[in-house]
């Protein structure tokens, strides 16, 4: 599985492997992505607590890009947590913007300009599990994702949250965005449970 790594600029931030590790990894808070990277969170939903942070993290730095696949912005959730910081003017700085089909998500990734500002992927494959949509054509999708991923990180900061796979059969597409992916963390929760050792 290779060595964990912790980043200098985030020690505090948990544990995280290199260049798209698809193997549960324990972590405490996920850090504010780095500049000019692509870093991947798979979670099991695409609204929680860390996701909310990164974001209200993001939104006090400046202007931020939510792309939201899966219906799922937690807008309650934020504006709690700015409201708590004394930071609730910065929800300003928060730009939604929703896609309902695996073609609309290409088309908003192709649709979003490569903009200085840090890019927020919501559960981008929510609709790629529809079994209307034949494989052929998922994966066709999937490429251009891709492409206009890799297009977005290279002007600035982008997460891209995921859930785990819904079938078997379309696991790699999770699977081909940690792999793309600088660094890839994985939600404590889904993480396998530890085995304890019989005695006799």
């Amino acid at each position: 599985m290779g060595e964990p790594i912790i980043h200098p600029k985030y020690p505090p931030a948990g544990i995280f492997f290199n260049s798209g590790t698809r193997y549960p990894v324990s972590m405490d808070t996920l850090p504010i992505p780095l500049p000019r990277s692509l870093t991947v969170f798979c979670a099991p939903a695409a609204n929680g607590e860390p996701v909310s942070l990164v974001i209200a993290g993001l939104a006090q730095r400046g202007p931020v890009s939510i792309l939201d696949g899966g219906n799922c912005f937690p807008a309650y959730r934020l504006l709690r947590l700015l409201r708590l910081q004394n930071k609730i003017a910065t929800a300003g700085n928060i730009f939604v913007q929703r896609a309902f089909t695996c073609y609309q998500m290409l088309a908003l990734l192709e649709g979003t300009p490569g903009m200085p500002q840090p890019h927020v992927v919501l559960d981008p494959f929510a609709s790629f599990y529809d079994e209307q949509v034949l494989l052929p054509e998922i994966s066709r999708l999937l490429e251009g994702c891709l492409y206009q991923l890799e297009r977005l990180r290279q002007a600035a900061p982008l997460l891209v949250v995921l859930r785990p796979a819904h079938t078997p059969e379309r696991a790699f597409l999770v699977e081909r965005v940690c792999a793309a992916a600088g660094s890839c963390f994985i939600s404590e929760s889904l993480a396998p449970a530890s085995s304890q050792p019989t005695l006799f």
